[in-house]
């Protein structure tokens, strides 16, 4: 029985020979970006959109209702769909291993507009600090000022 990291597995498989047959890697990535929303943000986390109740929060938008709240993954996209499509050999557990370090479930976070226009005009809707120590999931927020409240099941 196939498990929800092997279908990752199989389309960042698909994705590495698809980009060197020349498509360019932003197409090559959004089935990448589809497989991990819903193999490991949906079903492997249990998160999804329908349930931003549930989600943890910036402090600022602990103060707001929730239909004003965006959904940001404190490591962008991104960074792991690129990070997944470099590794030479990808296996399940080296692939399973980056996703719960770097996409684990207090990792998707409810912001106010602010805070993402913040990131925005600090380089860091796509991309980590340049000194991210790939570590700490949340480096880009400290360097805008985003405090994560931790809290969850918050409903307005």
């Amino acid at each position: 029985m196939k498990t929800n990291i092997d279908y990752i597995l199989f389309t960042i498989k698909q994705a590495k020979e698809a980009q060197t047959y020349g498509i360019s890697r932003n197409h090559c990535r959004r089935n990448l970006n589809v497989a991990l929303l819903q193999y490991w943000q949906y079903k492997t986390l249990g998160i999804n959109n329908l349930r931003k109740k549930y989600m943890i929060r910036s402090k600022a938008a602990l103060k707001i209702p929730l239909n004003q709240c965006f959904v940001e993954h404190a490591v962008p996209f991104t960074v792991i769909v690129n990070c997944l499509m470099d590794m030479k050999h990808p296996t399940a557990k080296a692939v399973t291993n980056i996703l719960k370090k770097w996409y684990p479930s207090r990792s998707v976070v409810l912001v106010t507009k602010d805070e993402d226009v913040r990131l925005v005009k600090a380089g860091l809707r796509a991309k980590m600090p340049d000194n991210w120590d790939k570590k700490d999931v949340f480096a880009r927020y400290k360097v805008v000022g985003i405090v994560v409240s931790g809290k969850n099941k918050i409903s307005n």
